[in-house]
């Protein structure tokens, strides 16, 4: 299923190359993008779903602060189901903000296999090919692991430089009892990707880049590392939580760790990684934080004041809560004014 679904996207990749001039950091940039756009309406869903949780506040509010003081099992579940009842009857659901991250996560591993086998994905040449011709070019003495996940953005790297050797090799592989030219499939292909920025390899990985012309790639990982703190804090930050998700964050410290070790561990992957895949997911992250302040923006939270929250306990107690203008919905706009509002009290 994951390479059905690459092999689609592959043609999207191809068709950014094709515009960019054969440019492989610039289509990865172009393709970013058109990700970003095809998972936006994803974003939009669950920041929709946020809002509609987030108008439930003051009632949810002032149904914890009819129970507060009371910490005995009965009393908390009774809470929880009359908080679960309220969603309810709002139409809230928890699991429709899942789904959206649900449809993203299967989408992300076939858009990161366009980007780690540009030479199947996108040139379009088969998986025993590509095999051959990395044997041909470790032969050659080009060095390149056949078991690491960047082998093919080396490879695609080194066959942009080495083509005409390819091509006169009259390589040759066997599938299913058939013999495949592999040199001929190199000479009919339309391009290979330009796996170079400023006249340097990125299909090297930055681990292999210390003491050597290109030390700077090591600035990619490190980069990687700042920009997902980044991302982690806007989240918190931009994202709404309930009542239950904050409290839930404090008390936790597995959620504090894994803030901590997740962006390490992208660090530690991109140092690994050919450099082109590391300056791929700078490109996702700036993109995705993007598309979170846009949508933060665009569709802000709901504000509340105090009056907000005495009119959802009134409402709680069964009291007449104070008169409000027609069509008002709590967190659209403060009152201005508010007579005798403390009467029943």
């Amino acid at each position: 299923m994951i390479d059905i679904l690459a092999k689609g996207l592959g043609y999207v990749m191809y068709g950014c190359s094709w515009l960019l001039g054969n440019n492989y950091v610039l289509a990865l940039l172009l393709f970013a993008l058109a990700m970003q756009i095809l998972l936006s309406p994803f974003g939009i869903k669950q920041q929709k779903n946020m809002i509609k949780q987030a108008h439930l506040r003051p009632k949810e509010m002032a149904i914890r602060k009819k129970y507060a003081g009371r910490n005995d099992r009965a009393t908390m579940q009774k809470m929880q189901n009359e908080i679960m009842q309220l969603q309810q009857d709002a139409g809230y659901s928890p699991l429709a903000g899942c789904l959206p991250m649900i449809f993203q996560l299967i989408l992300i591993f076939p858009i990161y296999q366009v980007a780690i086998r540009p030479l199947e994905f996108i040139v379009h040449l088969s998986h025993d090919a590509c095999n051959k011709i990395l044997e041909f070019a470790n032969g050659l003495g080009a060095g390149i692991d056949a078991k690491g996940s960047s082998a093919q953005v080396q490879l695609a790297s080194w066959l942009s430089n080495n083509r005409g050797v390819v091509e006169g090799a009259n390589l040759t592989t066997t599938v299913n009892d058939e013999v495949i030219n592999v040199s001929q499939m190199v000479k009919d292909l339309d391009f290979i990707p330009d796996v170079t920025l400023f006249g340097y390899d990125l299909g090297v990985t930055p681990w292999d880049s210390f003491g050597k012309p290109y030390w700077w790639l090591i600035f990619i990982p490190l980069l990687n590392l700042g920009l997902m703190y980044l991302s982690q804090f806007l989240s918190r930050k931009l994202q709404y939580q309930s009542t239950i998700q904050e409290q839930a964050n404090n008390q936790m410290n597995s959620m504090k760790i894994m803030m901590l070790v997740m962006p390490l561990m992208t660090m530690f992957i991109t140092f690994k990684f050919a450099s082109a895949i590391g300056i791929y997911w700078i490109f996702r992250t700036i993109l995705s934080m993007l598309q979170q302040f846009i949508l933060y923006k665009a569709m802000p939270y709901p504000q509340f004041t105090e009056e907000d929250y005495k009119r959802a306990e009134m409402e709680l107690k069964g009291k007449k809560s104070p008169k409000v203008p027609e069509n008002y919905v709590a967190g659209d706009r403060p009152i201005r004014s508010l007579h005798h509002i403390d009467d029943d009290e």
